[in-house]
């Protein structure tokens, strides 16, 4: 890891506590400052996923390729997500009533994640079973 990267993930996890900790301290006053430091890592974290593959693509062109099958594969994940996700409200006690479109996105992002889940436990498990039968 270059010395920019280790530098870069310090700050970083030293906002993030800051954060954290202001956060359960006093949530009212730092939900919204919350809230939109997470939008600015989510949105740090999708234009690297975009940017630094098409910077790669000069050195290896038939990452093209590598890099379609990836996004296509995503876009079939967020779709089975999204048509697997109901709009029907939870019971529970809050201020803003969400609208029909609000609770489908929500559930469309937790399935999409128990989905991530499963597939990275899979992954993880049969990697070391490969490894295992690759080494006798």
């Amino acid at each position: 890891m270059s010395k920019f990267a280790k530098y870069l993930l310090y700050v970083l996890f030293a906002v993030s506590l800051v954060f954290i900790v202001g956060f359960f301290i006093d949530q009212d006053a730092m939900l919204d400052s919350f809230l939109y430091y997470a939008y600015i890592l989510v949105g740090i974290a999708i234009l690297s996923i975009v940017i630094l593959p098409l910077l790669s693509l000069g050195n290896n062109p038939k990452g093209l390729k590598r890099l379609l099958m990836t996004v296509v594969l995503a876009v079939v994940f967020v779709g089975v997500s999204y048509a697997l996700a109901s709009s029907d409200p939870l019971v529970v006690k809050i201020n803003v009533e969400a609208n029909e479109n609000t609770l489908k996105l929500t559930d469309a992002g937790l399935i999409l994640t128990y989905i991530l889940s499963v597939g990275a436990f899979i992954a993880i498990i049969s990697g070391g079973i490969i490894k295992m039968v690759r080494n006798r």
